[in-house]
């Protein structure tokens, strides 16, 4: 093996930075790399040219959060599949499967079509989000789309300072509800069931279970869920933040037992049928 600038024969193994471009876009790695001792001149064999590949295509595919061939390998293993098995569950070629998992980077629509065969929570969400937007804005969501960024930020204000989702539950109702009765529209755009233990948010287990999967909420035991990082309230209007911070307040007190009592005795639950959604008009009678 001789260096293609100087002729030299002597080489050594260093992890050099390289800028290669994917899809039109430069991106930065460093990987080992042959370099003359002589010159300085980088000369990779095969396996070395392959790494490089890969490594650009991946760190494209982080700065576009698309599924690194890591990721897709651990989807293929984690569902115990050969690539051929893998191509035909997914319904495209295996030569689709083999060069994902390389240096061959999926675009956004294939991207989208792994996670929802292969990632649970992803495809639970897709699932809600389709059952969100076929529901559009009305009297049951306090005239507004529900937004599960906004709801994600009130579960992570209010979680602080009740007992349980239980009483974080109701917690959100109260922030609803009362910022309709001032404003004649809702925070979150959330729909309220009429459960056992009072008014809950509509799929609400679901969307918690999302949150713990995604690493938003982590489980403190008992029934317990703790919020991993401090709400950001900016996103809040300045209404939006009083009504989020009265019910906080009361909530302190006690945990929310005062919530859940008193939700119990709302005409917003007396009046609903069980398992029925809560209609927004019973907010102007609310008892706090």
């Amino acid at each position: 093996m001789k260096c293609l600038n100087c002729d030299c024969e002597k080489f050594e193994s260093k992890n050099i930075r390289f800028n290669p471009e994917i899809k039109g876009e430069g991106v930065e790695v460093v990987v080992p790399s042959f370099v003359c001792t002589k010159c300085q001149t980088p000369f990779m064999d095969g396996a070395q040219m392959n790494m490089l590949r890969r490594s650009a295509a991946d760190k494209y595919r982080k700065q576009h959060k698309l599924l690194t061939s890591e990721e897709i390998i651990k989807y293929r293993a984690l569902l115990g599949m050969s690539q051929a098995a893998f191509a035909n569950y997914l319904k495209v070629g295996e030569a689709s499967i083999k060069r994902w998992e390389t240096y061959y980077v999926q675009d956004v629509v294939q991207d989208d079509h792994i996670r929802l065969k292969c990632d649970e929570a992803y495809a639970e969400l897709n699932a809600l989000e389709v059952h969100w937007k076929s529901h559009s804005s009305d009297i049951f969501s306090g005239n507004r789309s529900f937004c599960l960024e906004l709801f994600k930020q009130a579960v992570k204000y209010l979680i602080g300072f009740t007992k349980s989702p239980l009483f974080l539950n109701k917690a959100l109702f109260y922030a609803d509800f009362k910022h309709f009765q001032q404003f004649e529209v809702s925070i979150t755009g959330a729909r309220y069931v009429h459960l056992e233990y009072g008014p809950c948010p509509d799929q609400f287990q679901n969307i918690y279970q999302l949150f713990l999967s995604k690493g938003v909420l982590i489980s403190g035991g008992h029934h317990v869920l703790k919020s991993v990082e401090k709400p950001d309230l900016n996103l809040f209007s300045d209404s939006e933040k009083e009504i989020l911070k009265f019910v906080a307040q009361i909530a302190h007190k006690d945990g929310g037992q005062r919530l859940l009592n008193v939700s119990h005795e709302e005409q917003a639950f007396k009046k609903t049928e069980p398992l029925q959604l809560i209609s927004y008009t019973f907010a102007k009678e609310l008892k706090i």
